[in-house]
């Protein structure tokens, strides 16, 4: 017998069932497909608005880290050149 735990078998019942709309023959209606229509619009709208959130985060990111690095090089130099400095 294997000791190597397993998962405990599920029973079909217990898996959710999806229902998919039933596809009908007839004619898409004009108000399905402005319905359509808009829904697209607002995707497409609503992406391009993530796109530009995240183009600002990643820039906004970026330059923190850079800003960060930099304030710690100036930090090593200062601390490196205040040791190398001769004694009086």
């Amino acid at each position: 017998m294997s000791t190597l735990p397993t998962r405990a078998p599920q029973h079909t019942a217990a898996t959710p069932t999806v229902s998919l709309p039933t596809i009908v023959d007839r004619p898409v209606g004009l108000v399905d497909r402005l319905t359509l229509r808009l829904g697209l619009w607002l995707l497409t709208r609503h992406a391009a608005r993530v796109h530009v959130i995240e183009l600002r985060t990643t820039s906004a990111h970026r330059a923190r880290v850079q800003d960060a690095e930099r304030s710690q090089r100036e930090r090593d130099w200062y601390r490196t050149a205040s040791l190398m400095r001769p004694t009086i």
